[in-house]
């Protein structure tokens, strides 16, 4: 099933092979594993792959969903061969999606993937926007659906953390340091009007998904320069935190 970005989600080796017939030209890919309905990932980590290994993960997401009662999917990713480090990523969207009443977008900037917006563990900017509003977001008017930023305190306070958690997974501190800004800058004008075009705007349209969920949530991720959605998925999946005082994340 294709998504708005070069992701593809695959169920067996058949559509493996439809997509490899697809793209004949393509030769390496990211893979990852979910569950096909997006309950708790079955713990079959991702990893790098080409036109032969993709059949061998797509055996072993097979094997482990069988082994908790569920149905698994390979994630593919078309992007060399290679997966962008997630503190390399340009920022990422969280686009919450409460059909007839609001759109909430959480915005954390470059460094952070979209893993902390989904657990709710930090929150650079929130943007609410009534129904009726989407069709009329741009990058000129977001400002007045602002609700909260992040405060330098608390970035520090993030900052510091996400640095020394990279260094404890074996990332140089050198690295770390130089790839976590020193102060936020706030979401990135071309960044926000592409999130707009590719994913917002697209997402809204899409009547099948409104038909059966009253919420979903596509993630969208910046990745050297270009929008990536890697997954849609459901509020079930995910923890909250409420927004309070001194610009606590959700």
């Amino acid at each position: 099933m294709p998504t708005y970005s070069n992701f593809y989600i695959v169920e067996n080796e058949d559509e493996i092979q439809t997509l490899l017939d697809t793209y004949k030209e393509q030769e390496n890919f990211c893979m990852r594993a979910d569950t096909a309905i997006g309950n708790v990932p079955i713990k079959v980590g991702g990893q790098n792959g080409n036109r032969v290994t993709i059949f061998e993960y797509m055996k072993q997401i097979m094997r482990k969903a069988e082994e908790v009662g569920t149905k698994g999917v390979a994630i593919i990713y078309w992007n060399h061969g290679k997966f962008c480090p997630t503190y390399e990523t340009d920022g990422c969207f969280y686009l919450d999606y409460r059909t007839g009443q609001e759109l909430i977008v959480d915005y954390i900037g470059k460094g952070w993937d979209g893993s902390f917006l989904s657990h709710g563990s930090a929150c650079h900017e929130t943007y609410v926007i009534p129904w009726k509003d989407i069709l009329f977001l741009d990058a000129t008017n977001r400002i007045r659906y602002r609700k909260q930023v992040v405060s330098p305190r608390q970035y520090n306070e993030q900052r510091i953390d996400r640095i020394n958690k990279l260094v404890k997974n074996g990332i140089s501190r050198e690295i770390a340091e130089k790839s976590i800004p020193n102060n936020y800058k706030g979401i990135n004008n071309d960044y926000f009007r592409q999130v707009v075009e590719k994913v917002v705007l697209p997402m809204y349209d899409r009547k099948d998904l409104q038909r059966h969920y009253k919420e979903y949530i596509p993630i969208a991720q910046i990745e050297n320069g270009k929008v990536l959605v890697p997954e849609v998925i459901l509020p079930e999946r995910l923890k909250y935190k409420e927004i309070g005082e001194e610009n606590e994340e959700r």
